[in-house]
Order: structure tokens, then C-alpha cells, then sequence
């Protein structure tokens, strides 16, 4: 659910509001936002991602039993927040990089400002409504349905049976509190921003979308939208592969990060 703690983790203050950090790699930064379900079997700050760059994985407010601050209710708020975060933090020619929900507030982030921005990423993001097809219900629905709708094919995914395992109360709990986090910020309207599809193109950051091409949560719809929508956006659409491409696919996934980000 969340990484372990070591050494490389530390606190950012923001306006009053302590993060946690969890920091990995060598290089120029790479800001890396998860999704609503936490980090996952996905380890930003020791995988490939590190080994070029110098990763910054924040929890986000509100997740993992942190207080969030009392006017933080959107994700657009939470946008803000985190541009406030970079500022603090002194990022610059930074590589943004966002999963489901993190990859929504990637994409508020990038059309609220992106002069500091080197390139941006979106994993199977949130944020825009698809046109033909419906973004599925995932709150109103129990731990063991989320899970067999985040993968195509629990069968290729590495250590499935660690990550379908039942929790422990303490886990429970962890999961229990993000969920009624996640739900505060973007159960209405669900899961997207009406208003975004009008500010992307005004992003000329070039960004690489990625999608898992049989996503039952977020369908790729809208990865072609965003990739759209997005001055120099790209799309690459991983086959057999549902909302983790990260985890369920990571040698095409990480293949495809790595083609983008050595050509900025």
C-alpha cells in the first residue's frame, strides 16, 4: 500500500502541512503522484525510473493516516497544493509523472502552469470523461471487486497472491481511510473535471500517455482524449494490459518511459 520507510524518506512543509517524501535515484528531479490506491506493488524511487533520475514520491494529503489541510476538498485544490510543493521544494526542468488519480492532478498541474516543466507522463489517468464509453463505479463496490477490475490478467502479474492476499486490520484500515480520501476529493463529479478538456490545450509540454489498452476502470477512450487534447501529447496503448500497466506490464511499460524520457 505504501512504500517502506528508509532512509531516503523525509517531511516537506507546505503552507503549514507536513508531507511525507520518499526520495530515490540520481539525476534531474522526477516528481512521481500515485493513484487512489496508494503506491501499490509499484516502487517509484527504486525501480528504472531511479536509475536516470532523481525521484520525489509524495503521499499524497489525506492518504496513509496524514491530516490534509481543512480548505483541500478537490482535486484541483490538490493541484495547487502540489505546485506549491515543487516551489518549496525548488524543482525546475522537472519531469511530472502521474498514475489514475495522480495522473489527473499531473494533468491540473501542467494546465495551471508548465515553464518549469520538462515533460510530462500520464499512467491510465483520471480527470476526463469519456465521450462513448463510462469510467466505472469503484467506490460503492467492495476491496475484492477493485481488485480484479485493476488487472487484465492477474496470471502476469508479478507476486498476484502478495498483492490479492487479505490485509491486515492495520492494512484494512490504511485502505479504509484512502478510499473515504479519494472519495472526498473526486466523487462529484466523478472521477473527472468537466472544465479540463478546455485547458489542456494550452500545455506544450511534450507528454507521453500511457494506457493499459483493456483498462476496466478508466477505458482507454481517454487516453486517446488526453493524447488529444494535449499539444504534444503521444499515446502508447499497452495491449492485454488493464489499469497497472506499471505492474501488470513493466517491461513494455517501462520500455515505453524510457524511449520518452531520453528524448527530452
Amino acid at each position: 500500500m505504501t512504500l517502506t520507510k528508509t532512509a531516503n524518506q523525509f517531511v516537506v512543509t507546505v503552507s503549514g502541512h507536513k508531507v511525507d517524501m520518499h526520495k530515490g535515484g540520481s539525476g534531474p528531479p522526477l516528481l512521481f503522484l500515485h493513484g487512489g490506491g496508494g503506491f501499490g506493488a509499484f516502487d517509484p524511487i527504486g525501480g528504472p525510473l531511479a536509475d536516470k533520475f532523481t525521484v520525489y514520491a509524495p503521499s499524497h494529503p489525506g492518504f496513509f493516516g496524514s491530516e490534509r489541510p481543512e480548505w483541500l476538498s478537490t482535486i484541483n485544490d490538490l493541484a495547487h497544493f502540489y505546485k506549491d510543493m515543487v516551489q518549496v521544494m525548488g524543482l525546475e526542468d522537472y519531469v511530472l509523472v502521474g498514475h489514475s488519480v495522480g495522473g489527473w492532478i499531473a494533468a491540473e498541474m501542467a494546465a495551471m502552469g508548465h515553464h518549469n516543466l520538462k515533460g510530462l507522463v500520464l499512467i491510465d489517468a483520471a480527470g476526463v470523461r469519456p465521450e462513448k464509453g463510462e469510467i466505472t463505479e469503484i467506490f460503492m463496490v467492495s476491496a475484492a471487486t477493485r481488485l480484479k477490475l485493476a488487472f487484465h490478467d492477474p496470471s502476469q502479474v508479478p507476486n498476484y497472491d502478495v498483492i490479492s492476499a487479505d490485509p491486515t486490520p492495520e492494512v484494512a484500515t490504511v485502505i479504509h481511510a484512502n478510499m473515504e480520501m479519494l472519495s472526498r476529493l473526486c466523487w462529484r463529479p466523478y472521477l473527472h473535471n468537466p472544465s479540463l478538456p478546455n485547458y489542456l490545450g494550452g500545455v506544450k509540454t511534450p507528454a507521453l500517455v500511457v494506457w493499459g489498452k483493456q483498462d476496466a476502470i478508466i477505458p482507454v477512450e481517454c487516453g486517446e482524449m488526453y493524447a488529444k487534447l494535449l499539444a504534444n501529447g503521444t499515446l502508447k496503448s499497452i495491449d492485454n494490459c488493464g489499469h497497472n500497466p506499471q505492474v501488470e506490464k513493466p517491461d513494455e511499460f517501462n520500455a515505453a518511459i524510457a524511449a520518452f524520457l531520453g528524448e527530452l
